[in-house]
């Protein structure tokens, strides 16, 4: 994100998965998301972490307190924006996922696979 505090959001998808795109402190771009991340909603996420390393970010922080349901397909898409991050010699931390979502982390190990980060409430 070139201007400081510029933000761009995502229409919702058809599953209503809205991602709002801000800059993150760190120097590269917090992604909001709000809604499912489904079948019909993971590629948004993909893209819009692809577009931030596209326009140079050096990271990519996904915000996931406001995803309410994750099927495998929101699994697989944070998989590969973590795959992109590595082979760009870049970063992508998940953080704040709900108590659901952490608990599916767990149970397919991919809390020891994905960087997770979680904030305590304002």
């Amino acid at each position: 994100m070139a201007e400081a505090n510029r933000s761009e959001s995502s229409p919702p998808s058809r599953a209503g998965l809205r991602i709002t795109a801000s800059d993150d402190p760190s120097g590269g771009v917090l992604l909001t998301a709000i809604g499912a991340l489904d079948y019909y909603s993971a590629n948004g996420l993909v893209a819009a972490v692809q577009r931030a390393f596209d326009a140079g970010a050096p990271g990519v922080t996904a915000d996931l307190a406001g995803i309410g349901f994750s099927d495998s397909s929101g699994l697989a898409a944070l998989i590969r924006a973590h795959k992109s991050a590595l082979n760009g010699g870049r970063r992508f931390t998940v953080r704040n996922p709900d108590r659901n979502l952490s608990r599916i982390f767990a149970l397919t190990g991919l809390h020891t696979v994905l960087d997770i980060t979680h904030l305590p409430p304002p």
